[in-house]
């Protein structure tokens, strides 16, 4: 049985459908502490396909590459801003990257995190999490991998987005942990968001 057979099978969809894009396996070696990093196949996966491309991680982490915009001025990132409203205009970036903690996403704070990074990107969005999403907000999916990132660990997927259409400014949020900037949003005023390291 092919993995596509396999996960029709698993979604309850007739074993004859096929994804309309290719879906393949990862799989990372058990490893323990790595902190807010991706694991090493993810690693090597993403730079191949990033190469020579301007990259934005919304979630930026410990990440080495690209440009890392964090909330947590703990794991020093270029940008010190929030993923919900990035300081970042329309494709100010060839793509975004998406590594959200892996806490239960609404259906609305998943989409207005998609519609951010369909905002930001001129390429492609990178969706690598614990909840597999369908494309949305001017996103067509071009390739997907399920990954394995080591034993009594939650599966991941790593799913890659391309920019289809130009998608509207982000809009207001109506519930969820990111309603708290709806005042940012409804005045011309940004939020007074540091950069790490500067001058």
């Amino acid at each position: 049985m092919t993995l596509g057979e396999t996960l029709a099978l698993a979604t309850g969809h007739a074993a004859t459908r096929k994804a309309s894009y290719p879906v393949g396996v990862l799989w990372c070696a058990n490893s323990r502490g790595l902190g807010w990093t991706f694991p090493a196949a993810v690693k090597r996966q993403l730079k191949v396909d990033t190469a020579g491309l301007s990259v934005l991680h919304l979630f930026g982490g410990r990440a080495d590459f690209g440009t890392r915009l964090d909330i947590d001025p703990v794991v020093v990132p270029d940008v010190i801003g929030d993923a919900w409203i990035p300081p970042f205009g329309r494709e100010s970036f060839d793509v975004v990257i998406l590594d959200p903690p892996y806490l239960r996403l609404c259906g609305e704070e998943l989409s207005s995190l998609m519609r951010t990074a369909a905002w930001v990107a001129r390429k492609r969005v990178v969706w690598f999490h614990t909840i597999w999403v369908s494309s949305r907000h001017g996103l067509k999916p071009e390739r997907a991998w399920l990954v394995r990132v080591g034993d009594s660990c939650q599966a991941r997927v790593l799913q890659y987005f391309r920019v289809t259409r130009r998608v509207s400014a982000p809009t207001h949020f109506k519930r969820g942990p990111a309603i708290k900037y709806n005042r940012w949003l409804a005045q011309p005023a940004a939020l007074p968001l540091l950069e790490a390291g500067g001058d």
